[in-house]
């Protein structure tokens, strides 16, 4: 067992999400913590070979295996302050370098701190692997690390770090109401991508690799097979395109993530491509790329507004990092879609969406009724005999993507033309959108509103494009504003 204990020394959390500067991060997130220690072995004169071992140790460990021990804390207010920008790196202009003297800076800019302040004294963060084995070989060069960080992100937040001899007592961190639900966390080459970015004098990528705090299926109410937690990337400009052609979207990105993914020399999971070592179509349940759209609201567009990705509760975690390390690739890239002559569409990484039509936990549930925002893809055309009915084959669409059979028992399915979701587009359009070489096109599309006898969780996806957005549903309840 290794624990390691932070101890805020004034109180106070300061810590931004990565991609939204004015949303604070509770509990500091490990990758966080393993930055600090790799930061504290870089200030040595030379680094110690003993303390990089006992680093590249910390970062193979299995995320599984981690609990994040934080008391409850409330967001602290965040308002605007002005600082100066860096000193004038030149001596040849004097008016570029006058303005380094405060009384006659006037290029101030705008700051926001986000910040949160932890309810118990004192406010200690428990970070604690289970299992952690070789952890004595290491104990002592981790323990002077830790010795040696003064803060943690930001240097506002003064910590005490310290290796704690005894296990303490510990339970999983409580999730409270608005807390994120999973944390980033160190993976297998992140010292090696820290170091390389600091040669280069480059800010480091964020640590997609995640440990999730999801209840396991079977328990609670039923539940699908993916993930309730997605990956959100948010249209950053450009040309976006319309609803309708999501599933050619989510190909132009599933192959954006495989070319980047090779040019880099990655290996591709199944998990990834939807492919076996064959080239056959995978049996196991792979990556889902769904659309977020302002569709829902009482003054929904329509608008396509960015893509969340999903992954399966179980997928392996090797092959998890491999998918993720691929979208760092592509963000490396650049991010963008190219759509020819109609432009490329800029994505980027939504940690902490502020808009509600990013927020993928809409699309969680839990509840009885769901409709469509993009229509489901039938396995077959429904007919009027028993087993071969609509109901039959929406029922066996449930239990493909993991409800268990007692909650699609007494299941009541309506097919429509259109959706019952406002602003989402009717069937006819995606259809008309679709590639002629498209799988789907021959087949038929319903928009589907699903009555289930007892509330379930999401994300649920049915029909065979699911993993291409069709069949995308969202719980059907009282409009909310925007």
């Amino acid at each position: 067992m290794l624990a390691i204990e932070v101890e805020l020394l004034t109180g106070v959390s300061v810590a931004a999400q990565p991609d939204n500067r004015d949303e604070p991060e509770w509990p500091p997130h490990p990758d966080r913590l393993f930055q600090a220690l790799v930061a504290a072995w870089g200030r040595n004169e030379p680094p110690l070979d003993n303390e990089r071992a006992a680093l590249e140790w910390l970062e193979s460990l299995e995320c599984e295996e981690l609990v994040v021990s934080a008391p409850w804390a409330h967001r602290r207010d965040v308002a605007s302050v002005y600082v100066p920008p860096n000193d004038a790196r030149t001596t040849k202009d004097v008016e570029k370098s006058i303005r380094v003297v405060p009384e006659l800076r006037r290029n101030r800019n705008p700051r926001r701190f986000a910040a949160v302040v932890p309810a118990a004294q004192p406010p200690i963060v428990r970070y604690i692997w289970q299992r952690a084995e070789g952890v004595e070989q290491h104990r002592a060069a981790l323990s002077r690390l830790a010795a040696e960080v003064t803060y943690l992100g930001h240097s506002h937040t003064l910590v005490r770090v310290a290796v704690l001899d005894d296990s303490p007592e510990s339970e999983d961190l409580a999730w409270m109401a608005g807390a994120p639900r999973s944390l980033r966390i160190p993976h297998r080459g992140r010292l090696a991508h820290l170091m390389e970015r600091y040669r280069a004098d480059a800010r480091p990528d964020p640590s997609l690799a995640q440990r999730r705090f999801v209840p396991p299926r079977g328990e609670g109410r039923p539940s699908t097979l993916f993930d309730p937690i997605a990956i959100v990337l948010r249209d950053d400009g450009g040309f976006v395109p319309a609803l309708d052609a999501f599933p050619l979207v989510a190909k132009r990105l599933r192959d954006a993530f495989l070319q980047a993914a090779d040019g880099e020399g990655l290996p591709i999971p199944t998990l990834l491509s939807g492919h076996d070592a064959d080239g056959a179509p995978a049996e196991t349940p792979h990556l889902a790329i769904l659309p977020l759209a302002d569709v829902g609201w009482r003054y929904s567009q329509g608008r396509l507004m960015g893509i969340a990705l999903l992954l399966p509760r179980e997928a392996d975690e090797g092959e998890r990092v491999a998918a993720l390390r691929a979208l760092v690739a592509f963000r490396r890239r650049g991010a963008r879609l190219h759509f020819g002559r109609l432009g490329s569409w800029q994505l980027a990484l939504a940690a902490a969406p502020d808009l509600k039509s990013l927020r993928f936990e809409r699309y969680v549930g839990p509840s009885r009724r769901w409709a469509t925002v993009l229509p489901a893809v039938l396995d077959r055309h429904p007919k009027d005999k028993p087993g071969r009915d609509l109901a039959a084959i929406v029922e066996q669409a449930c239990l493909s993507v993991g409800l268990p059979r007692d909650a699609v028992c007494g299941l009541r399915v309506e097919a429509h033309a259109f959706s019952a979701i406002t602003a989402a587009p009717p069937a006819s359009r995606v259809r008309h959108a679709l590639p002629e070489d498209s799988p789907y096109r021959g087949r038929p599309l319903r928009h589907l509103v699903l009555t289930f006898a007892q509330p379930v969780g999401g994300p649920l996806v049915l029909g065979a494009g699911r993993y291409r957005g069709l069949g995308l549903c969202l719980p059907v309840g009282k409009e909310e504003s925007p």
